[in-house]
């Protein structure tokens, strides 16, 4: 068909020509024609709005942690993998940071995407006061671009902070940045 079209306009004139460019834009802006396959684009379609309720966790015995059994706590989410080295720089600054909020309401999950076993390895070598999840959604799923990248969930399960990067979590600045969002 589209063959049809480019032979019955190639040989007209440059405005008709125009016409045929502005409306092949069209069809594959509007996805009418492109190289998206029809199982990419229902898996897209598939995926909650809300990147919030694309998130699902199991704890490293895998059972299921549901973000509404964790409603009126703020959670502080960090999507981290055992390759990253900026993950691991932060991850002791991330425990000092869960064990100073711990009266306050906080929760401090730190989740990877990968195996089970590796992320249950890796947690036994140290003895962290957060704890270690497994993410069944992938991170490109949740459109997290490069790790760590950290989210916080207030107590009514909105998204209330997200960030790429590592920090160091317990200082003053960072405590008090947390302690304004769970307000």
């Amino acid at each position: 068909m589209i063959i049809e079209i480019v032979n019955k306009y190639f040989f007209l004139s440059f405005e008709r020509m125009k016409h045929f460019l502005i409306i092949i834009s069209f069809l594959i802006s509007t996805g009418l024609i492109g190289c998206q396959s029809g199982s990419e684009k229902q898996a897209k379609q598939s995926l909650p709005e809300k990147l919030v309720d694309r998130i699902q966790l199991v704890d490293l015995e895998g059972e299921i942690i549901t973000l509404e059994e964790l409603k009126g706590k703020t959670i502080f989410l960090n999507y981290w993998a055992t390759w990253c080295r900026p993950c691991l720089a932060e991850m002791p600054d991330m425990d000092k940071a869960a064990k100073i909020l711990s009266d306050e309401n906080f929760i401090f999950l730190a989740a990877s995407d990968e195996e089970i076993d590796k992320i249950k390895k890796f947690a036994a070598k140290f003895s962290y006061s957060f704890r270690f999840v497994h993410s069944k959604t992938s991170v490109f799923d949740l459109d997290i671009k490069a790790l760590p990248t950290t989210i916080i969930i207030d107590s009514k399960g909105e998204i209330i902070y997200n960030e790429v990067g590592a920090r160091d979590w317990s200082n003053e600045k960072e405590l008090e940045n947390l302690r304004k969002l769970a307000m």
